[in-house]
Parts: structure tokens; C-alpha cells; sequence
């Protein structure tokens, strides 16, 4: 459930957010949905050490739109942390994603097909909500990452350091010295055996 006091193109840009199960409330302030249960006016993580250069942000885009696939038009990509930098590029190069940018870097701002929101120790998805996530080094933690391999749709792909542990839910597909991508289980589209009976 939501509620907006203030809404630009269906952007809350004020308002609250609330989880209809467990009866949580998150404010939205600045455009900022905020799960981090702090109280601090600022919203803006800062992240240190996060490629500003237009060819750097350009190389993290086209890492992380090839490592997740991003080819096909649609769907949900979370991108956390040092991947948020990235964000501009991406949604240039992509058609009719919509990008949630967790703990962002410096500059980044919400609007359009970019949704903003701070974090704590678990990811504000629903199970299968997201096509794609890339996960930097401080947001692999057991949590995120066991949250991550949930939140994947089938066929999902999630991005992490090479050093982490994979989720066992998830196949690898790819590994180098710095990222493993990993995807999850395909949907199956063969239903369980029915058993026949003869009538008589």
C-alpha cells in the first residue's frame, strides 16, 4: 500500500509506503522510499570510490547490461550501491526497464524509470519481482545476497563479487576475477503427471 502527499508523473515524491502483511510503514521523502528505519532527513548515501567519468559509468554500464542480459525490453533491475552509477547509462541503452537504484552514488536522482531507495540488511522485493541484480561488495552480505536469489524472477540474473559465496538456488553462468553471474531456475512449463483412470 502506498500513500503519496506529493506525486510528479506517478513518482510519490513524499508520502509512505507500507507493507499490507506485516502492517511496516517506510516514508518517502525527496523521491526516496527509505527501508532503513533511520530517522536522518538525509537521504543521498554517499559511496566512496565510485567511478564518476563518463567512460567509467559507460564501461559499468555495458558490464552490467551484458552480464544481466538486459537485451530484451521490460522488467525490473535493482542495482545496489557502486552499480548505481551506472543507472543513467543503462536506461539509455534499454528499452522499458524500470531501474531501483538501492543505496545510491552521488548525483544519482529519482524520476522517469528510476526509483530511488535506502536500505538495511534485507532487500524490499517480493519474491520473483526482478529480472536482473547486481550487488556491489558492502551489499553482498548473506542477507542481501539470500534476498537477492529470492527476489529473482525464473531465468533472473544476479551480479556479485567474485569472492562471495554463491546461493545455492542459483547456477553460475560466468566468473572472472572481479563478478560471478549467476542465474536462477527457468520457469518449467511441463506440469506434474496427472494419473488416468478407466471409468467403468
Amino acid at each position: 500500500m502506498a500513500r503519496a502527499d506529493e506525486l510528479v508523473a506517478r513518482h510519490i515524491v513524499h508520502g509512505e509506503l507500507g507493507c499490507p502483511v506485516c502492517g511496516a510503514r517506510y516514508p518517502v521523502r525527496d523521491g526516496v522510499a527509505d527501508f532503513t528505519g533511520d530517522a536522518r532527513e538525509s537521504t543521498e548515501v554517499r559511496i566512496e570510490d565510485v567511478p564518476r567519468s563518463g567512460s567509467a559509468d559507460d564501461a559499468l554500464a555495458l558490464r552490467a547490461a551484458a552480464l544481466l542480459a538486459l537485451t530484451e525490453p521490460g522488467g525490473i533491475v535493482v542495482l545496489a550501491g557502486e552499480w548505481s552509477a551506472a543507472a543513467s547509462e543503462i536506461l539509455e541503452m534499454t528499452e522499458n526497464l524500470q531501474l531501483l537504484a538501492l543505496d545510491y552514488a552521488p548525483g544519482v536522482r529519482s524520476g522517469g524509470a528510476l526509483s530511488l531507495a535506502r536500505i538495511g540488511d534485507v532487500l524490499p522485493l517480493a519474491a520473483g519481482a526482478a529480472r536482473g541484480i547486481a550487488l556491489d561488495a558492502a551489499h553482498a552480505t548473506p542477507s542481501l545476497l539470500a534476498g537477492a536469489a529470492r527476489a529473482l524472477a525464473p531465468g533472473g540474473r544476479l551480479i556479485a563479487p567474485a569472492s562471495e559465496p554463491l546461493p545455492d538456488s542459483l547456477h553460475e553462468l560466468a566468473r572472472d576475477a572481479r563478478h560471478w553471474v549467476a542465474a536462477a531456475p527457468a520457469a518449467s512449463n511441463v506440469s506434474a503427471p496427472v494419473p488416468i483412470g478407466v471409468r467403468r
